[in-house]
């Protein structure tokens, strides 16, 4: 598969590997802003979560609260 497309590439002339170059490069950039956004997203919400639960350990500890275990639901 990858000798294919070497070939396929080494017989365009060369205002195709040209406009190739540029769409291979556009489409990195893409890629990379769209990472970073997503690395953004995942840091915001783990950040979050992690704020969340350190809260709930402080106010469980000043109101010597025993942990809560499982889902919340007792068994009958």
């Amino acid at each position: 598969m990858r000798g294919e497309l070497i070939n396929e590439y080494q017989k365009l002339n060369s205002e195709d590997k040209k406009e190739f170059r540029r769409w291979l490069c556009a489409n990195a950039v893409v890629g990379a802003i769209l990472l970073t956004g997503l690395i953004a997203l995942a840091s915001k919400f783990t950040g979050d979560e992690s704020g969340a639960t350190a809260q709930n350990a402080t106010m469980r500890t000043q109101a010597k609260l025993p942990p809560e275990h499982g889902s919340g639901l007792r068994s009958r």
